[in-house]
């Protein structure tokens, strides 16, 4: 191997000596020209918002690096649109006075029916979980029910109207109450109505039996066919049973009702006392009178008008028939007047006033009591009652009786005219 000279060291050594002095002088350009765009980049801030660079103008000189601008939270930031909405600067010296304006009180309105609703999805929907059932009393003449008198057997609800075009009755059964309960207890009955549209007692209708009440409500709608001459002759009867645990079958009560006596074109809701008896065949007949009270005379005017259907007399030339008329004060009787006899006739038409001084007298304790007597020509006969008719308030009488006193005192110095039908003949006088 050669040897190297020394002209060849010199070459390497200055070679590698530029190279380094040239490596150094790359180095510090590069250092001074990275320093200086690090001093640019923080004299400038970038607006993130507007996506602009704004310059910051600091005091701070050059060679100290500047604090960062951290932007400054307003409680009321200055007047611009963010997001959509206006906020404006204020400050607490600008805040008007101001006060709550008066309160307005929003009238209550019930809101339209919807025609997509039921009446009972309305009621539901504004009354939420409430049950209205609980809150409300049923309808009918439930608001009647306050000024009558007890009954001993019950009341019956109902009402009759006919259609004589096309030869119908229709007959609507309401409710019953003040039904007599099982036992010394009192406790409820499942009662029933059985309709029967008389003579033919095969003719009838049966309701729904209501659990456990002695106030039944029904409102059901039962029809009958019955021709125009026969409905004067027809009678209605209502009975009401109960079936107790065994099977058997209690009668709690009936009513007759004869359609010849009825306004049968109107249908009104009417109500009669339920009565042990369902034979009206066994009725003497009946009477028709008028009472009149006159409060500025302290008078009453009793008309007797006529009779009708005197069925169980026996008539004959000797056999004759009057009215007697005792008013009663109490239990007493303060006065006594009577018609004229007419003989051998079961419709006799009397026509006959009386009239009778309440002076002294409290009316709530008056009644009168006019009964049907038969008298004979014979020496050795008596005079016997054949029916009568006990009318007054509601401690001496019921069902018509009452209601035609409670007209009189509603009305008056007007005659009011009705016809009732006579009790048995079990009291003789």
């Amino acid at each position: 191997m050669s040897e190297i000279t020394d002209e060849t060291l010199g070459v390497i050594i200055g070679s590698v000596a530029g190279g380094v002095v040239l490596a150094l002088v790359v180095a510090v350009i590069s250092f001074v020209v990275c320093r200086r765009w690090k001093l640019k980049r923080r004299s400038w801030d970038y607006d993130w918002e507007n996506n602009d660079k704004v310059r910051i103008t600091t005091s701070a000189p050059i060679s100290r690096s500047a604090s960062p601008n951290m932007l400054k939270r307003k409680s009321c930031p200055d007047t611009g649109v963010f997001k959509g909405m206006m906020v404006r600067s204020m400050t607490t010296e600008g805040i008007p006075d101001f006060s709550l304006p008066p309160e307005r009180v929003q009238p209550c309105v019930t809101p339209k029916r919807s025609q997509s609703m039921s009446p009972l999805q309305q009621q539901n929907g504004l009354l939420g979980d409430i049950q209205p059932d609980l809150y409300r009393s049923y309808g009918g003449c439930e608001d009647d029910d306050f000024h009558l008198p007890p009954s001993e057997h019950g009341r019956l609800w109902f009402s009759v109207i006919y259609d004589a075009v096309v030869e119908q009755l229709h007959v609507t059964l309401v409710k019953a109450k003040e039904l007599i309960g099982r036992g010394r207890e009192n406790s409820a009955r499942d009662p029933f109505v059985k309709i029967f549209l008389l003579p033919d007692e095969r003719i009838c209708r049966i309701s729904k039996v209501r659990k456990k009440t002695l106030t039944p409500v029904y409102n059901e709608n039962f029809v009958f066919e019955v021709s125009p001459n026969d409905i004067g002759d027809s009678i209605l009867r209502f009975s009401v049973y109960d079936v107790d645990k065994r099977r058997v079958r209690h009668s709690l009560g009936h009513v007759l009702l004869a359609l010849r006596d009825m306004d049968l074109t109107k249908g009104d809701t009417v109500w009669k006392d339920l009565e042990q008896s369902h034979q009206m065949s066994d009725a003497p007949g009946e009477l028709c009178f008028s009472l009149n009270y006159l409060p500025n005379l302290d008078k009453i005017k009793v008309l007797i008008l006529n009779a009708r259907k005197l069925r169980q007399m026996c008539f004959d030339k000797d056999t004759g028939t009057y009215v007697r008329i005792n008013m009663m004060h109490g239990r007493k009787i303060h006065k006594v007047k009577r018609t004229a006899t007419y003989r051998a006739t079961t419709d006799p038409t009397f026509n006959e006033s009386f009239s009778f001084s309440l002076v002294g007298k409290v009316l709530d304790s008056c009644s009168f009591e006019i009964s049907v007597m038969t008298s004979s020509k014979s020496p050795r006969s008596h005079d016997n009652v054949y029916g009568k008719v006990v009318i007054g308030s509601f401690m001496f009488s019921r069902g018509d009786e009452l209601l035609h006193w409670q007209e009189m005192m509603s009305q008056p110095r007007t005659p009011v005219q009705r016809w009732h039908t006579l009790t048995g003949n079990s009291n003789a006088h």
